[in-house]
């Protein structure tokens, strides 16, 4: 037999036939032996269990161990000279789990008049129990939890790190104007008589002496039941009320009490709370506690891991706290935080590990519960505290990105998979489940923890689970659910298969792309050869979310491999293949010739052919395209053929927006929304597009709040994208708000990240020089015109890029080159009347009047604003007049006080001048005299300035008409025109007076 304690005495085999001299646990050699052995059992009167000698920071200690209802619980035994058998006994009655007041039954004072010590332990708890623990010195606030904690009680369950205890000291230290006391339990707590002890001792830091009349009966007596301590404790409580005290308490780490009769008397309390006190029990699991009568009476507040988790600005504001040295850009920010799911511990971790980091863009891509730092928290703290069948069963199911009882079942091949889910899910084993309660899912970082311990201790088994997953999932008619385990286990034919039988069903039905692209992405390019409808599949969505080059590659390495064969060697589908991809090649060299349609029969298959070749083989943004555009998505919804809804419906939309046509664009982006939730009930993946664009109109509103909250909507609904497209939307639309917001630097930064992604993953929709350009335009608002000339340098690879040419106008302008600006935005505004690549023209107008007006040709100024302000009046469309500060106000005044425009346009020109800081009378906008002077040169047009240049320099009528090509007669009637508006009677008064209007 292994050493063994039983009746006070130790038995120690030393060979297989003999055993050595029993040790009385009252002598010396007991301890001798303590310090030089590792384990024993112990069998006693009040149970029995395994003990260790383990090391806890250089120091040795003993622990007991014992296996009860399938979970190992675990005692603090001491230090090998405080193991003695009155220790062995009641940690074996803590650990059996049963209620030892009647082995505990003691007088409380010996016969000899001395006091008794107490039955439960000679020890006092440490002081540290009663004290929070500190807060950290950059402490997030989250008032929006804090305030919800305000009922008699709360109950607040959610895994380890998720702030629970920093929330609730943040709380405390707020409410100064009540006392809180602080319970830290521990497992020693798990025992009726040492919990109602620790609590009263608790309360008694904030009120001193409650509870003590009380708590000598905890300490040695056993004729208290737990219905008297309550009542008592209650009693003692309410009598605090004459001095108007009232009391908060905060029970952390309850998780630590599972004995029945604690429970219990904590259930008889919550029915007898007293008035004036506020009771908060926190931990890691929920207490078998019911709860149904104060949650009728609104008298309990129930805050879990969903309402724990960082929101997205608190976990940015955690990063910019904690990140050492440079600054992550806010979507490197956003994905971590997304990425860890608003856990508080798993960002302290990727924050530790990230400052360690040289490449930082690459720990970003990688990072994942794998890495060093969780995968020893998730070991240490919740996997190794498990039994060996929990263990089994969080490994095995890990290839499971959803879980419920049958498929679990069918996983591991028992039969408590329902029973097993909800025990873990009750225990908050970073474990979420659905509103049906059917279905439950692992929290992301631990999903992926458990992946790597399964690869690492059962790497054998996985192909099997798999198997087993995908099968139940083909029983269940869910095929798509089914291929993901077949590609994991490489089944390439069986998942081809089954995913061409899915194509239609996920994109007409689901309206999703992404998923499937993902699929088809995964395969080997043999595959293709044998599979006409995935090739048909992938070329169509690939176009649409890939970079060309790719597709083009692909491609010509799948024509090689089919044309290598001998005719006579091909299957009929190799050459259904061969002839499919002859016919891409053959649009591809159409260009923007018209071209037919591929030869498919099913309409379905036709309309995303039709949206293909209208997407991808046109001139983007002409009327036809247009035209046929939003026939193609009025098709799709006569159809119901939802992805093509999505995309075409986004197109339009988008279009609508460049053309500054902000109401049509909304109209169709809320068709399209409305009709994806009419058809899932939620927004399928490429509705994100759609929701940019959204964002993209309230941006041009000004309305910041709604832009920035359907970007986060837009990152919410495709949180892992195929292709790089949305990534850098939501970073392109993310820096114009930023600097909108006056954050240029940051609107940088966030450009970079996309530049750096740019270079990973090409985009299909955006180009370098495009996100320079934009950078660029960022640098000119900073005033860092030398970064912007060295940005502008890079994206003026493309003759005549758009966007650069608007930025450097821009640039010019706001250097005080005028008439530079001047030529280049007159030529813009001629060549993109109805926007340009990304984005609208409106801008470029109004940047052409400021260069007007800084030239003093106000009348050419005034026409250009004018025109300006009637297309964005109906849209409001007011962000670009509010770009550019200041600026624009002489000029907006000119036009109140001279032109004759609709009330729309009127009002929005107020509201400009409101947002602009102006809140005054027209009259007190510029000083009288100075608008006097505006009104007047106003009324001299850009033909009557030429002249008046030209008098100024000498010339006469005759030779001002050859100059000009007019007759002198027209000159001499440009001369009486501008002599009754400048109020003069000559030549030299009017150059005299034009040069006081600075019109020459």
């Amino acid at each position: 037999m292994k050493p063994i304690v039983k009746e006070g005495i130790l038995w120690v085999e030393e060979q297989e036939t003999a055993v050595s001299q029993p040790i009385p646990l009252d002598s010396p050699q007991w301890n001798n032996w303590l310090v030089h052995h590792k384990r024993f059992k112990f069998k006693g009167t009040a149970g029995h269990f395994s003990a260790r000698r383990e090391k806890r920071q250089g120091s040795d200690y003993w622990y007991a161990y014992r296996r009860r209802n399938g979970k190992l619980h675990k005692a603090y035994l001491g230090k090998s000279e405080e193991v003695t058998l009155a220790r062995l006994e009641e940690a074996a009655a803590n650990l059996a789990g049963e209620t030892v007041l009647t082995k505990l039954a003691l007088p409380p004072e010996m016969p000899n008049g001395r006091s008794r010590k107490t039955g439960l332990n000679g020890t006092f708890p440490a002081l540290t129990k009663f004290r929070p623990p500190i807060l950290p010195l950059n402490l997030i606030t989250r008032p929006r939890l804090s305030q919800k904690i305000n009922a008699p009680v709360t109950f607040i369950c959610a895994p380890g790190g998720f702030g629970k205890s920093t929330l609730l000291n943040a709380w405390q230290q707020e409410r100064g104007d009540m006392p809180v006391a602080w319970v830290a339990l521990d497992a020693d707590d798990n025992h009726l008589l040492r919990f109602w002890s620790t609590v009263i001792m608790a309360l008694q830091t904030v009120v001193p002496g409650l509870g003590k009349n009380l708590l000598p009966y905890l300490q040695v007596s056993s004729s208290v039941t737990p219905a008297e301590i309550v009542t008592r404790l209650t009693n003692e409580i309410i009598h605090t009320k004459k001095e108007s005290i009232c009391i908060g308490l905060v029970l952390d780490d309850y998780h630590h009490i599972q004995h029945s009769d604690i429970n219990n008397s904590i259930q008889a309390w919550l029915e007898q709370l007293p008035p004036n006190l506020q009771l908060i029990i926190s931990g890691r699991t929920r207490p078998p506690i019911a709860l149904g009568c104060l949650r009728a009476r609104g008298l309990v507040t129930e805050l879990e891991m969903d309402d724990l988790r960082f929101t997205l600005e608190e976990g940015i504001d955690f990063l910019q706290q904690h990140i050492a040295e440079q600054p992550l850009a806010y979507g490197d920010m956003e994905t971590l935080v997304k990425r860890t799911g608003g856990w508080a511990a798993g960002l302290m971790l990727a924050v530790l590990a990230l400052n360690k980091q040289q490449d930082r863009q690459h720990f970003l891509d990688s990072f994942n519960g794998a890495h060093i730092f969780l995968r020893e928290y998730f070991l240490e703290s919740v996997l190794h505290q498990q039994p060996a069948s929990v263990q089994n069963f969080l490994l095995k199911t890990s290839i499971l990105k959803q879980l419920t009882g049958g498929l679990c079942d069918a996983v591991t091949e028992q039969t408590d998979g329902t029973h097993m889910l909800d025990r873990l899910w009750q225990e908050n084993l970073f474990m979420v489940r659905s509103e049906e309660q059917t279905w439950y899912y692992y929290h992301d970082l631990f999903a992926e923890m458990l992946s790597d311990q399964l690869q690492t201790r059962f790497p054998d088994q996985i192909p099997v689970l798999h198997r087993r997953a995908a099968a139940w999932y083909r029983k269940q008619n869910a095929s798509a659910d089914a291929v993901r385990h077949l590609l994991a286990i490489e089944d390439w034919e069986e998942a081809a298969s089954l995913i061409e039988d899915e194509v239609l069903h996920e994109l007409v039905e689901y309206g999703e792309d992404s998923r499937l692209l993902r699929w088809i992405q995964q395969l080997p390019e043999s595959v293709f050869q044998h599979h006409k409808t995935l090739l048909f599949v992938y070329l169509r969505l690939a176009k649409l979310a890939l970079h060309p080059t790719e597709v083009e590659q692909f491609l010509w390495r799948l024509k090689a491999k089919l044309t290598s064969k001998p005719d006579e060697a091909m299957t009929q589908d190799e050459k259904e293949v061969l002839a499919e991809v002859r016919t891409i090649q053959k649009r591809k060299l159409a260009g923007d010739t018209a071209v037919s349609q591929a030869d498919v029969s099913d309409s379905r298959w036709q309309l995303l052919d039709a949206l293909w070749i209208v997407e991808t083989y046109r001139m983007p943004k002409t009327d036809e395209v247009g035209t046929r555009l939003q026939e193609v998505y009025e098709q799709a919804r006569e159809q119901g053929n939802l992805f093509v809804v999505l995309i075409a419906g986004a197109d339009c939309a988008n279009r609508a927006f460049l053309r500054g046509q902000l109401r049509q664009g909304e109209k169709f982006v809320y068709q399209v929304l409305q009709d994806a939730l009419a058809r899932r009930g939620k927004l399928p993946e490429p509705a994100s597009i759609a929701l940019i664009t959204l964002s993209q109109i309230y941006l041009a509103r000004n309305e910041l709040d709604q832009a920035s909250q359907l970007l986060q909507q837009a990152t919410a609904v495709d949180p892992n994208p195929t292709s790089s497209n949305m990534p850098v939307n939501i970073a392109m639309t993310r820096a114009k708000l930023q600097s909108t917001q006056g954050n240029h630097e940051a609107a940088r930064s966030t450009i970079q990240a996309a530049r750096a992604l740019q270079a990973q993953r090409p985009s299909s929709v955006w180009r370098d020089q495009d996100l320079a350009a934009y950078e660029a335009g960022f640098c000119v608002r900073q005033g860092n015109y030398a970064e912007a000339k060295r940005l502008l340098n890079e994206a003026d690879i493309e003759e005549n890029h758009a966007l650069s040419q608007l930025v450097r106008a821009e640039m010019f302008l706001y250097q005080g080159q005028a008439p530079t600006a001047e030529a280049i935005l007159a030529d813009f505004v001629a060549q993109y009347p109805d926007g340009f690549p990304n984005e609208p023209s409106l801008e470029s107008r109004v940047l052409l009047a400021l260069a007007l007006f800084d030239q003093h040709k106000i009348y050419q100024a005034r026409q250009v604003l004018v025109e300006a302000i009637r297309l964005a009046a109906p849209e409001r469309f007011i962000r670009p007049f509010l770009n550019h500060n200041t600026r624009l106000i002489p000029l907006l005044a000119l036009l109140l006080h001279t032109e004759t425009m609709t009330t729309e346009c009127q009002g929005f020109i107020h509201e400009i001048l409101q947002l602009l800081g102006h809140t005054d009378k027209v009259a007190n906008l510029l000083p009288e005299e100075k608008l006097k002077s505006l009104t007047t040169a106003a009324s001299i047009t850009g033909r009557e300035q030429e002249v008046l240049q030209l008098v100024s320099d000498g010339l006469s009528n005759r030779e001002i008409g050859m100059q000009l090509y007019i007759a002198p007669g027209t000159v001499k009637t440009h001369l009486a025109n501008i002599y009754e508006k400048l109020d003069v009677h000559c030549r030299i008064q009017a150059v005299a007076e034009a040069q006081t209007l600075k019109l020459i």
